[in-house]
């Protein structure tokens, strides 16, 4: 059985390989993308990251307040069975995603297979708060990590050589704390 860490670094591992895959020139690669279907892209993804981002961001205050004792743990779990409902929408939007460039198609899947692991982990999260049963939580951001950076990183290799200008904040795509930690910020 594969360690952690080391089913941790061949999940990297993969992920990379799935980011350079195809990393030559369009016309090496017979890949057809262009720059207007990048953009368009990218226009259908972003508001489905930036809201997920800001809805993982009220994770924190929640989880703050119920380890202050601020709020009971019914009421913790309420805010986080409701934070998991809507995040639950934007799993459905990344998947529901169809028009992907070609040359990013692999990490795509992937990186919309981080929301179903995200997903995962809040419920879970939800279910754990009265009991404050917070070991048992499932542990992905390692897997998650890999497959956002790879997504990231095709992402830039095919805006770089369709001359098409990423979010200025993409870099932060996979860095930090991936999963809302149990007891807040």
């Amino acid at each position: 059985m594969p360690t952690r860490a080391g089913g941790a670094l061949a999940a990297g591992a993969a992920a990379l390989s799935l980011a350079l895959a195809g990393c030559g020139d369009a016309e090496e690669n017979g890949a057809g993308d262009d720059a207007d279907a990048l953009q368009a892209y990218l226009d259908e993804v972003e508001p489905i990251r930036l809201g997920t981002n800001e809805l993982l961001d009220t994770a924190d205050p929640i989880l703050g307040a119920y380890a202050d004792h601020e709020i009971d743990a019914g009421e913790a779990q309420r805010r986080v069975e409701a934070m998991e409902r809507t995040f639950a929408g934007y799993v459905v939007d990344i998947a529901a995603v169809d028009d992907v460039p070609a040359d990013i198609s692999a990490a795509h899947e992937a990186y919309a297979h981080t929301w179903i692991l995200e997903d995962s982990y809040l419920s879970a999260l939800a279910e754990a708060v009265p009991e404050r049963e917070f070991d048992e939580l499932p542990d992905t951001q390692d897997d998650q990590r890999a497959a956002i950076i790879a997504w990231r990183t095709r992402l830039e290799v095919l805006a770089d050589r369709l001359v098409v200008d990423l979010p200025k904040d993409i870099q932060v795509a996979g860095r930090g704390e991936i999963a809302p930690s149990p007891v807040g910020d």
